[in-house]
């Protein structure tokens, strides 16, 4: 289960929501109609959508008032990793780039990423180095080459003092 929403607030008297959400925006809501409680125990039909903001207004199924959508409001949700749209290729979901180990091109362990970061212009993988460092690495193609999720690996061109271990 991947975590895509956080229900911040109520909008307007009809039941829909007001979510942050972690996607890549229409594409995501086009191709993803279910969601789901961490637990599963509950699961939330998609009946429109539309982004407001910065933000995603959802309306979901047998959510028809604002009582009924107050009751949402701080509530997590999830969708299937196997709903999730397919990306095209050289594009990965956050999900998958963090655990992954970064790699020099000498072979070398620079370390894990462990978060992606989303800027004001770009992405950024922070890395925490094996010394327990973090450092953030631009996600381009200057600074990061080859992903391969089968071998667990970023391949990373850090230029000199990006991921230096002494200041």
């Amino acid at each position: 289960m991947i975590n895509v929403l956080k229900i911040v607030n109520t909008h307007g008297t009809r039941g829909e929501v007001k979510a942050l959400h972690y996607t890549d925006g229409e594409e995501f809501f086009s191709e993803v109609s279910r969601f789901y409680t961490k637990d599963c125990g509950r699961i939330f039909e998609l009946e429109n959508w539309r982004f407001h903001k910065g933000a995603v207004l959802l309306k979901f199924r047998g959510v028809e008032d604002m009582s009924s959508a107050e009751l949402l409001r701080g509530l997590e949700l999830y969708a299937k990793e196997e709903d999730l749209p397919a990306l095209p290729e050289g594009r990965y979901y956050y999900f998958q780039l963090v655990g992954l180990d970064a790699v020099l091109e000498n072979g070398e362990l620079a370390g894990k990423i462990t978060d992606v970061i989303e800027s004001a212009d770009r992405e950024l993988l922070e890395l925490t180095r094996p010394n327990g460092k973090k450092c953030l690495i631009p996600k381009c193609d200057a600074f990061v080459g080859r992903v391969d999720l089968a071998a667990g690996q970023v391949h990373i061109t850090p230029i000199e003092g990006l991921i230096d271990d002494e200041i």
